[in-house]
């Protein structure tokens, strides 16, 4: 018997507003993580210390904090039937706080142990403090609004684009503030980037709209509302968003093994252009993923997530054959252009395949208390355990610093060189996307059908 077709001829449209909020806050808040995500750890390795327990710290905190946010948010945005004033104050807020970095200055904290230890104890306090908003505003209340404006028809390719802006926020930042961190200007970078999202929220406070069709959902009381994603009655019901976490969790875990010391590994240990090495990452993989976005949408997304888990297993294997080509600038340059581009590439298509199936789940009016347990299996989760794994590798196999270079850069005492073998392990545990994967697959058709059929009868 012939299959029917699922094949999308048209795609709901999304409207104007929508898309220029939709660009607006979440290139806005990817351009925030990306300074909370990339710059505070460079800060740290480049003025405090190289310590790898100092990263560490910074993510763990800011983990648990910015999945509590999620959690408590998620919940209360659901009840009352708003996302508008999370995304608005919220981003205000966020860019204050953000700014508030300023403070720290531009000068370098290396001194004793007693002094570096409180420095690091406060930074990781205000970072705690900025998670917290900031995961209210993006990763709870514009994530929600998200999953409230769009429907199968064009998630893939909404949420392509959104696993896009880590990358042109990273670009952005490299092309137009980097210099202001490489030169040591952290106040003056830390202020700009700061005011962009308080800005942001006042311009949304005129042009953000929740969907019509999000509406109060005050059953039961708000801790039950809070406890909702964790009872085991709503994850049996429904398990494949929990299971589409999981893909998007081992997806993570590989990145996070690198993201942190991304700036200072290719800097310091490869020795190369990190600027023009990363803008051509970022450019070539956005352009892979954009593409992708749209067949996944048109054609169904069943037959990309095996070809997408491996693209980023050998992305990783490529990127760690810099390790051979250490001191030539060109094959190192070109192996870490092309390891770097699957990497990217898959770890965007994943994002988008994965948050689009799960929102393909998601049960009306719950979008909010969902946020919680996707910040605690996608965000939290591969923050924690790559923050563990992490230093197990750069300590087993990463080579010490010269006194030359320490030198040259003090913040490297006690401390050694980021090794090419973050690269590997990220590609090696990149592989366990496959196990989700099989599971998410199994029911894709099944899933796609039961969702146009739906859009069929509500048209």
């Amino acid at each position: 018997m012939q299959k029917e077709s699922l094949v999308v001829k048209k795609a709901t449209p999304l409207g104007g507003k929508v898309w220029f909020s939709f660009i607006l806050f979440g290139m806005v808040g990817q351009l925030t993580w990306a300074v909370e995500n990339s710059y505070f750890s460079t800060y740290i390795q480049q003025t405090i210390t190289a310590e790898s327990w100092a990263t560490s710290a910074t993510i763990i905190f800011s983990a648990i904090f910015a999945a509590t946010a999620t959690i408590l948010s998620g919940a209360l945005m659901d009840r009352i039937g708003k996302r508008r004033p999370f995304v608005c104050y919220g981003y205000i807020v966020w860019g204050l706080l953000t700014m508030a970095f300023a403070l720290f200055g531009n000068e370098s904290y290396a001194n004793d142990a007693k002094t570096i230890t409180l420095i690091v104890i406060a930074f990781v306090a205000m970072d705690s403090i900025m998670s917290f908003v900031g995961s209210m505003a993006n990763d709870a209340a514009y994530s929600a609004w998200v999953t409230d404006v769009t429907d199968i028809t064009n998630r893939s390719f909404v949420d392509t684009i959104g696993s896009m802006f880590p990358l042109i926020a990273m670009v952005t930042i490299l092309v137009g503030f980097s210099s202001f961190a490489d030169s040591g200007q952290w106040a003056l970078f830390f202020a700009i980037l700061g005011a962009i999202p308080a800005i942001s929220g006042i311009i949304g406070l005129f042009i953000f709209h929740d969907s019509p069709a999000l509406k109060p959902s005050p059953d039961n009381t708000y801790l039950n509302q809070i406890a909702y994603g964790f009872k085991w009655k709503n994850i049996k019901d429904n398990k494949m968003i929990y299971i589409c976490f999981l893909g998007m969790m081992f997806s993570s875990i590989g990145m996070q093994l690198w993201m942190p010391y991304m700036i200072s590994l290719i800097i310091d240990t490869l020795q190369v252009d990190y600027v023009i090495s990363l803008v051509t990452v970022i450019l070539a993989s956005a352009g892979i993923s954009v593409i992708a976005g749209k067949i996944m949408d048109k054609y169904g997304k069943a037959n990309f997530y095996y070809p997408v888990a491996i693209l980023g297993a050998v992305g990783g294997i490529i990127a760690y054959l810099t390790k051979f080509t250490q001191g030539q600038v060109a094959p190192t340059t070109v192996l870490l252009i092309i390891g770097g581009t699957f990497v990217m590439a898959s770890s965007l298509m994943m994002a988008g395949l994965f948050n689009a199936t799960a929102r393909d789940y998601m049960p009306k009016g719950r979008a909010g208390c969902y946020q919680g347990i996707k910040m605690i299996l996608v965000i939290m989760m591969p923050m924690v355990l790559a923050s563990l794994i992490a230093p197990i590798i750069i300590n087993s196999v990463a080579l010490a610093p010269t006194a030359e270079f320490i030198l040259l850069k003090p913040t490297y005492a006690n401390s050694f060189l980021y090794p090419h073998e973050l690269f590997l392990w990220a590609g090696i545990v990149t592989l366990v996307v496959l196990i989700p994967s099989f599971f998410i697959k199994k029911d894709a058709r099944n899933l796609r059908k039961r969702r146009l059929d739906e859009l069929t009868v509500n048209d």
